[in-house]
């Protein structure tokens, strides 16, 4: 009896303790983006960011075709025409004013003071949650085909679908001063619509009927002013919990930065976190 006692006694300390360490998270998190959100930072607290100023162009579909570089100029010139649906229509300035247009608009949402650097070279070193970097190394629009099966019917169908992606090589908070930086990598993409409403086979082939929406150059600006909101998004996020990280040693949540209401929610931190920078190695 005095050990169950005990026992319960010592399973709500447990408790306490880990409510309280939880609730500190939070407290933390929170005043760390009032604290900007209220001005109540010293100068030398800011943001530099370094913009990129050209878009690589890259169709997969091409790259993919192994006999390619074997035609002549004038052949590839008519494969080229054939199949590139949406890179030979972006206007690369549109492109690029769509992404760091929403990339700087998201960063100033936290209010962190945010200051533009023109030449990388001229980029500062990070001070930990002091000085914040973030430097576009690369931009990408990428044109590609991806393959799909339907297994909705009796059958498998297979259909190719056209594909574009807004693609971007980070360098984070860098505070290295030699070549071996921390690259990151994020890709936003978007794909043809197809909903099939009938599938059926004939004389060993198969057909299919559905409706077909197409992606289109207006697409691709969408998903540049998307790669800037997230890429922005993101980065906050990195921010806050290497705040957090700086404070506490295992933290247990993560947490997730709303800039359209400049507030922070947590989550746990074995949750899969799909909208994170990929770390390139």
């Amino acid at each position: 009896m005095i050990m169950n006692r005990i026992r319960n006694i010592m399973v709500s300390l447990f408790a306490i303790l880990l409510l309280g360490s939880c609730v500190s998270e939070r407290d933390m998190a929170k005043s760390f983006v009032e604290k900007f959100s209220m001005k109540n930072y010293v100068p030398t607290e800011k943001i530099y960011v370094c913009l990129p100023k050209t878009v690589v162009h890259t169709n997969q579909t091409l790259n993919q075709m192994e006999s390619f570089l074997d035609l002549e100029y004038a052949s590839q010139d008519s494969v080229i025409v054939a199949n590139t649906e949406i890179l030979n229509l972006i206007d690369d300035k549109i492109f690029l004013q769509q992404f760091s247009s929403n990339l700087l608009y998201n960063l100033q949402r936290l209010g962190i003071p945010v200051e533009i650097v023109e030449d990388p070279l001229n980029m500062p070193k990070a001070v930990e949650n002091k000085i914040f970097t973030l430097q576009i190394l690369q931009i990408e629009a990428e044109e590609f085909i991806k393959n799909s099966i339907s297994s909705d019917f009796q059958f498998s169908y297979s259909y190719d679908l056209k594909g574009f992606s807004t693609n971007v090589w980070y360098l984070l908070n860098d505070t290295s001063s030699t070549e071996n930086k921390d690259l990151y990598y994020k890709s936003f993409e978007v794909l043809d619509q197809l909903n099939l409403t009938d599938c059926w086979k004939k004389d060993s082939t198969y057909y299919a009927k559905g409706i077909h929406s197409k992606i289109n150059v207006n697409d691709a600006y969408n998903m540049a002013y998307k790669a800037g909101a997230m890429s922005a998004k993101i980065f906050c996020e990195k921010i806050i919990n290497d705040y957090i990280a700086s404070k506490v040693r295992f933290p247990k949540y993560y947490y997730v930065y709303d800039p359209v209401n400049n507030e922070v929610y947590d989550i746990y931190s074995n949750n899969t976190r799909k909208n994170m920078f990929e770390k390139v190695e």
